[in-house]
């Protein structure tokens, strides 16, 4: 089954977690265009890919200034700290 297929084996999920945090760290620092330290940045993700996002160490998200929110399986959101 290949990728994108929608038909994964459910070992392949944690490697497709960690490559779909790789794109959207890749998306959001394309998009992050202002030099201005007011500004600040966020990525989004399930509690699923939690551990795959975190992988970009929090030191250096502090200095890309990017924040890192959880959506939990009943639907809340949390700032994980940093």
């Amino acid at each position: 089954m290949g990728a994108g297929s929608g038909q994964d084996k459910p070992r392949d999920a944690p490697a497709r977690r960690g490559i779909d945090a790789d794109i959207a760290y890749g998306q959001l620092l394309r998009r992050m265009t202002s030099e201005s330290p007011d500004i600040r940045y966020a990525l989004v993700v399930p509690t699923s890919s939690v551990k795959a996002a975190e992988r970009v160490p929090a030191h250096v998200r502090r200095l890309l200034r990017i924040d890192l929110y959880e959506v939990t399986d009943d639907n809340q959101v949390r700032q994980l700290p940093q």
